[in-house]
């Protein structure tokens, strides 16, 4: 009596969450096989970095100011670059708390506010480094749209949005407060992503901009899938009966619920795969995160923090090297590495060029490489450089970056962490070590097979996809029928639930 109520609760609750959940998973493949092929936009794809291509050549003036900012603070990140025709330098910094601001090369002063005839500037000077035709508007100023709306964003909010008027419909998002082009989005791109990852990540303004409202939203949801999914293969496969007539294992149902019940046999278990790799996407509770070991090991390679009294001499440097060395550059960046300033100079073609503190052109070459290696590694010694010219398990195309070569620094005491260092410019790009790895395996490996060669996984995928979403489509249908019936759901018979 109490397993035939068991079974029988099993039943209710596999309808009453596919009542509940199905529109929403059968939302998630269909937005799922058009991201195939239309990831989020994002000022920086594979490769390319748009907004450095579409800055004008650094001119440094004859008669530079640098910003008047407390000696004892420590620089926490900066850039040189032109703003409206003029030199400008951002700056982070510490002080007890953190600050920041924009400064005027030329004069010293703060950049208070970037106007709209700066922002128009921005964009005329994006348009003619990108070779497009057409002449920008503003088109208002926004604080967060869907194509805004994550926290990576809050440091350059508000946005002017401004319309290229070029044959693609480009619209730039320009920081109100640093003047820098954060994202582009064009016709196509909007379309499909209002199609594709906006409803797949649920990035819907009003909810995503409440962080931990939707986390929970994402990981609660995604785990009630799985039990649905669950739940739902016990039931799929305890009723699949043998024929009397033939012997042959068939199904009971006639209709839309044979076909649920057909491909959810075949695709329940990939069903569960998306769901539960879903969850996994979210890192909840801390699960595949970075572990103390890695972060440690990265805030040793940085050192201790620089001060503004010890960087300025270095930000002096490269003043005067921005005058004297003969070469397009369109951006300078600040990096610390074992406690000490480099400059990172960048061309819109993407080459870098890595410069020390003397405004020196200093490469990262072979005993640099060894030394990061023994800095990395600490007391978890020895480490092994090797430079990779193809992609391995953790740092590959798609995924954790797709630059090549790269450094590989690996600790085998550290549980074989690995660490990807810029060959150009020593810069830490990723970092792989049991959480990271985790996530490889649990979330990217199973929700986007990425371990298929290009070409193929395209085409797996989308088959994968075509099966799982019938099997979603079937039963989110079966409870738009049940709802329609008032939410009277079809009798569970006992013959149904007989053992």
């Amino acid at each position: 009596m109490i397993k035939a109520r068991l079974i029988r609760l099993t039943f209710a609750l596999h309808r009453w969450l596919g009542v509940v959940l199905g529109a929403l998973m059968l939302l998630w493949c269909v937005s799922g096989v058009v991201m195939i092929w239309q990831p989020y936009p994002a000022i920086t794809l594979g490769d390319r970095d748009y907004r450095v291509e579409g800055l004008a050549p650094i001119v440094a003036p004859d008669q530079y100011v640098l910003p008047e900012i407390p000696d004892a603070a420590t620089v926490s990140s900066a850039r040189i670059e032109m703003l409206g025709g003029r030199p400008v330098i951002g700056l982070s910094w510490d002080e007890g708390e953190g600050a920041s601001g924009l400064f005027d090369l030329q004069t010293g002063d703060p950049v208070e506010q970037i106007g709209e005839t700066q922002a128009l500037d921005v964009a005329r000077t994006y348009l003619a480094r990108h070779d497009l035709d057409g002449e920008p508007e503003i088109a208002g100023v926004i604080d967060r749209d869907e194509f805004t709306v994550a926290g990576y964003f809050n440091s350059w909010r508000p946005f002017y949005h401004v319309a290229l008027n070029d044959p693609e419909e480009t619209i730039l998002y320009i920081s109100q407060k640093t003047g820098e082009v954060r994202q582009f989005t064009t016709a196509s791109s909007r379309f499909w992503t209002w199609l594709g990852p906006i409803p797949h990540w649920l990035f819907f303004t009003e909810l995503r901009k409440n962080t931990p409202l939707w986390t929970n939203i994402i990981i609660w949801t995604s785990l009630a899938g799985c039990f649905l999914t669950i739940i739902g293969l016990y039931v799929g496969l305890r009723q699949l009966r043998r024929r009397k007539s033939t012997g042959k294992l068939a199904s009971p149902y006639r209709g839309v619920k044979f076909w649920h019940h057909m491909t959810g046999l075949v695709f329940g278990v990939l069903v569960l795969t998306f769901s539960f790799s879903g969850f996994t996407s979210m890192q909840p509770w801390g699960l595949l995160d970075l572990g103390q070991p890695a972060n440690d090991a990265s805030s040793r390679y940085r050192g201790d923090p620089v001060t503004w009294a010890e960087a300025k001499p270095a930000f002096d440097a490269q003043m005067i090297a921005l005058r004297t060395i003969s070469r397009e550059r369109s951006l300078v960046s600040y990096a610390q590495m074992e406690g000490r300033p480099w400059f990172i100079w960048q061309a819109a073609d993407g080459s870098r060029r890595r410069f020390d503190a003397a405004g020196q052109p200093s490469p990262f070459d072979a005993a640099a490489h060894q030394r990061a290696a023994d800095t990395l590694a600490g007391d978890s010694g020895p480490a092994v450089a090797a430079l990779m010219t193809e992609p391995d398990e953790y740092y590959y195309p798609g995924a954790a970056a797709s630059d090549l070569p790269i450094l590989r620094v690996s600790v085998p005491a550290m549980d074989d962490t690995r660490f990807y260092l810029d060959p150009d410019t020593g810069q830490l790009r990723f970092t792989a070590d049991p959480g990271a790895k985790g996530f490889r395996w649990l979330h990217l490996a199973l929700h986007t097979f990425d371990v298929l060669p290009p070409g193929v996984r395209e085409i797996v995928i989308l088959l994968v996809m075509l099966g799982v979403t019938a099997v979603c489509g079937f039963g989110a249908w079966m409870g738009v029928m049940k709802l329609a019936r008032g939410g009277r759901l079809d009798n569970i018979s006992d013959d149904e639930t007989a053992a």
